[in-house]
């Protein structure tokens, strides 16, 4: 009996523990409140701003330059492009103070020194660069940087136009550029750049020379000739005004360039050549001015003191 009794028991004892035991193991399912949370570090915050969203002509320290007022008139530049600069620092003037300016090479690259640091070129739709600044618009740009940089009239360039009268020059005084209606009949808006149709009913493509460009060509001769290796000097002479974009711009592809030039046919090769002879004679920097009279008078672009007068003050001592 108590045998009995005892297995009873043990066996009810058993009953309990398992199914405590089952009843901890179970998963209670807990309803979600609300939706799962996210990482939202890389979502923008309504009191964030990126560079790009801030309008240029609002950073502080930088002014824009209407494009329409460039020697290209921004013809040459994808639409909605914006051009916006700032003073010269001390730092950069004091580099600027080194230039020899009978060194045309160094002369460039100081050039695109100043360009560089103290213009910005951007287009929402685009990527754009210093480098796509049109040459004929880079000193303009330089000059618009100096009189930014000496707003108080510190520094006045100045030109001779008599063997006993100088004149103070500004920016929107020197014509760079006047367009011959020949090649402004071939300009395409669409595509900003001239698209010329030649008499054998085929067309071929020219752009004005980028800062880009023209600085990548010049690196390629100077180490072509250290190398003393033979150059294309024809296609040299083309390819600033074929060569759209700086950008890929290496060897490899600009003996593809070069390669692709030797199919150009009689035709083609003649519209260019006369292109690049009228583009030349459009191209004549000169000042405009009133004489005391207020006549018309122009003079060449040359100022008092060399381009190094640019940045640096002519009369420093009181």
């Amino acid at each position: 009996m108590s045998k009995e009794k005892y297995s009873n028991e043990d066996k009810i004892k058993d009953f309990v523990e398992k199914t405590e035991t089952e009843a901890l193991d179970e998963v209670i399912a807990v309803p979600e409140i609300g939706s799962k949370i996210i990482d939202t570090s890389n979502v923008p915050k309504p009191w964030e701003k990126k560079e790009d969203h801030i309008a240029l002509g609002n950073q502080i320290g930088w002014q824009q330059i209407k494009i329409g007022e460039l020697p290209t008139q921004g013809l040459f530049y994808p639409k909605d492009t914006e051009v916006v600069i700032r003073a010269a620092t001390g730092a950069e003037i004091r580099h600027w103070s080194t230039l020899n300016e009978n060194d045309l090479s160094l002369l460039d690259d100081m050039l695109n020194y100043v360009i560089e640091r103290c213009v910005q070129v951007k287009n929402k739709k685009v990527q754009t660069s210093w480098k796509d600044i049109k040459e004929i618009d880079r000193f303009y740009l330089l000059l618009a940087v100096s009189e930014l940089t000496f707003i108080k009239g510190e520094n006045k360039l100045q030109v001779k136009v008599s063997e006993s009268e100088k004149i103070n020059v500004t920016k929107n005084m020197i014509e760079y550029i006047k367009f011959d209606p020949t090649l402004m009949n071939f300009y395409d808006e669409d595509l900003r750049l001239f698209h010329i149709h030649l008499n054998d009913g085929t067309s071929v493509q020219s752009t004005l020379p980028s800062v880009g460009v023209t600085n990548w060509l010049k690196k390629y001769v100077i180490r072509k000739n250290q190398a003393q290796q033979p150059i294309d000097e024809d296609y040299v002479s083309f390819a600033p005004f074929v060569i759209k974009d700086w950008r890929g711009l290496d060897e490899t592809s600009y003996q593809a360039y070069m390669q692709e030039s030797n199919e150009w046919s009689l035709s083609q090769v003649s519209g260019l050549t006369k292109f690049k002879e009228i583009f030349m004679d459009t191209v004549n920097p000169v000042i405009k001015y009133k004489d005391s009279e207020g006549g018309d008078r122009q003079v060449p672009l040359n100022f008092q003191g060399g381009i190094k007068s640019i940045f640096l003050i002519s009369n420093p001592f009181r």
